[in-house]
């Protein structure tokens, strides 16, 4: 049995209540750090985070606004450098007259504006009507860009030096920067400045150094369609430009995810935009994590072994309980429970100490009380020439035997159910204490059997007459048994509504004997038929079941006192069930009977003349018994 119970469970998938209490402690403590440490570490990173995020947002804005700023001014600085030409009274001339020594003289100025930035290529004089008239420098930068495309319109007679849009020519990239030139309020012209971006690479990397958090800065058309990092064009930003207005987060195509920002740069058609990557801001967070996750894991471990300390000093006692079970459950009552603790295991082990000790008082004092009656019963039946008075003392003992063993019974039960109270189901002791329980529910049942039969022998059998339902009584009977029987099915064929006059107890005592018996010699059927009718005046109950069956030589004596059919011992029992019931019908007034065949099972019949009524009309009238 035993066997086939551990292969079951090895069966079975991992369950939580298959794991001892040694193991479980250590396992729930182990679940809730994990848990409060999984918690408590996530909402604190995602704090930092938010806090190293909002604090990096605050630096980006700042330093793009400053850098938006920083980049005007040097837009007005150009505009302060181009005035030495758009001031010149001879180059106003030449816009507003075309005469050759103006035109001279206005090339002459211009020549020494382009020799002050080797980065203009280009040197333009324009008309009123934007119109080339002079052009100083590679000329073919220009031919086919429309000037008015690359700058923002402005009103005229008004002085405004501005920067336009970049443009791509043979692999190189240029900006222009038209500066007006105005006469008596009137805008006769523009000098056009067309600029080459020349910068190396270290000069961007000192530039990243002053960003710092890796940063890095473009630049881009107002109209999103160009953007460059001033070594070369780059793709543009993968996100829609209004949210750039703010702080955005977004990852680049060589997979860096950054913080960006944009800002127009007054006085120019530019963007300028610098992203800084968020793993700096990131860093501290990780940081922070890192360390909250360390620490989690050493807690855990202590947590854990703490657990298993704590478990083992509840276990122990528990294993020492459940081992003096185990032996109390083989017979051996001398195990004591040495636990030296005041609290509620220490209690138990006391209590348990003491149901030890008054179990071996009881089972000695039954044992000495058995050994007397013993001595007394075959000291009686040695005088067999007065067989009178040997019956008279055997029933003597039997009603005193039965008393005495009641009251050390009750004790025990008592004191196993204490212990079942106690101990945990899943020690193997649980199970040999509800063993040992049913036990004693079979010895008390074959003690109330001899108290009975002591009372039917001395006359003092008594019986409380009651007017009840029959058919509630035979039902309640039924379901008792069927509760105890489960691999048998008791079928009611037929019931009688009747109200019956008699003792309702001893009636149903009589129907479970019946069942119990037929379940108990049918080891190899499923099922019982009961059935009850009205025959005469007479209420008929047959109780049929299909199991080994009875001889005939067997039936005359079967409801005689002790007598058992010899099968061996197959089924345990004193053979005073019947005895008592026939005993019990006749005392009503009926009779009982069988009918059997070896091998086709068993009818039992009993027949009790009745006062019933169906509804509220009486059908029979029974005669005054007992």
């Amino acid at each position: 049995m035993d066997a086939e119970i551990s292969e079951k469970y090895k069966r079975r998938p991992f369950a939580f209540k298959r794991l001892s209490i040694q193991q479980r402690l250590p396992f729930l403590i182990c679940i809730l750090l994990l848990t409060v440490i999984f918690t408590f570490s996530w909402v604190s990173y995602i704090g930092v985070k938010n806090a190293s995020i909002a604090i990096g947002s605050e630096r980006l804005t700042t330093l793009v606004d400053k850098l938006s700023l920083i980049f005007k001014q040097s837009i007005d600085t150009y505009a302060d450098t181009a005035k030495t030409v758009t001031t010149q009274k001879s180059v106003k001339n030449f816009l507003t007259s075309r005469d050759e020594k103006s035109r001279r003289e206005t090339i002459a100025i211009l020549k020494k504006f382009q020799k002050k930035d080797s980065l203009r290529e280009l040197v333009q004089l324009l008309d009123a009507q934007k119109k080339g008239l002079v052009d100083l420098g590679d000329s073919r930068i220009s031919p086919g860009v429309n000037i008015d495309s690359l700058t923002r319109p402005s009103p005229a007679g008004v002085e405004y030096t501005s920067a336009g849009r970049f443009i791509l020519y043979k692999g190189s990239m240029y900006y222009p920067v038209i500066s007006s030139i105005t006469n008596e309020g009137k805008t006769v012209g523009y000098a056009v400045s067309w600029n080459k971006i020349r910068t190396t690479r270290a000069n961007i990397e000192q530039l990243t150094q002053l960003l710092g958090s890796n940063g890095k800065l473009y630049f881009g058309n107002d109209d999103g369609k160009f953007w460059t990092d001033l070594l070369k064009p780059v793709a543009k930003p993968p996100v829609d430009l209004e949210k750039l207005q703010q702080v955005a987060q977004y990852t680049r195509p060589d997979g860096e995810k950054v913080l960006a920002s944009m800002r127009g740069v007054p006085g120019s058609r530019w963007l300028v935009l610098v992203e800084l990557s968020s793993a700096s801001f990131l860093k501290t967070a990780n940081l922070f994590l890192r360390w909250v996750i360390i620490l989690g894991i050493t807690l855990v471990i202590a947590g854990s072994v703490g657990g298993w300390i704590m478990s083992r000093n509840i276990t122990r006692p528990l294993h020492a309980l459940s081992k003096a079970a185990s032996a109390i459950a083989e017979g051996d009552y001398s195990s004591v429970v040495d636990i030296d603790r005041q609290d509620e295991l220490g209690k138990l082990a006391e209590s348990f100490n003491i149901m030890t000790v008054r179990v071996r008082s009881a089972q000695q004092e039954l044992e000495q009380k058995v050994q007397d009656r013993t001595k007394e019963l075959q000291t009686a039946m040695t005088d067999i020439s007065d067989q009178k008075e040997n019956e008279k003392k055997k029933d003597e003992f039997i009603s005193i035997a039965s008393h005495e063993l009641k009251t050390p019974l009750t004790t025990i039960k008592a004191f196993f159910q204490l212990a079942k109270r106690e101990i945990h189901p899943e020690f193997k002791s649980f199970n040999f204490l509800g063993i040992a329980a049913r036990q004693l529910n079979r010895m008390e049942q074959l003690i109330g059997d001899l108290l009975d039969v002591s009372k039917i022998n001395s006359g003092k059998m008594q019986y409380n007459l009651e007017d009840f339902d029959f058919d509630e009584l035979l039902r309640d009977a039924i379901d008792s048994v069927q509760e105890i029987s489960p691999k048998h099915t008791l079928v009611l064929e037929k019931s009688a509504s009747i109200i019956f006059h008699g003792d309702r107890q001893r009636i149903e005592q009589v129907i479970i004997n019946l069942l119990d018996n037929a379940v108990k010699y049918s080891p190899d059927a499923d099922k019982v038929l009961v059935r009850t009718e009205l025959q005469g005046g007479k209420l008929h109950v047959t109780i049929k079941d299909f199991g080994i069956g009875i001889a005939k030589k067997h039936l005359t004596d079967l409801f005689d006192k002790f007598y058992r059919v010899d099968l061996q011992h197959r089924f345990q029992g004193l053979g005073l069930g019947l005895f008592i019931s026939s005993e019990i019908v006749k005392r009503h007034g009926g009779t009982i009977w069988v009918t059997s065949e070896p091998g086709q099972g068993a009818a039992f019949t009993f027949e009790l003349p009745v006062k019933v009524s169906v509804g509220s009309a009486p059908l029979a009238v029974q005669n005054e018994i007992i």
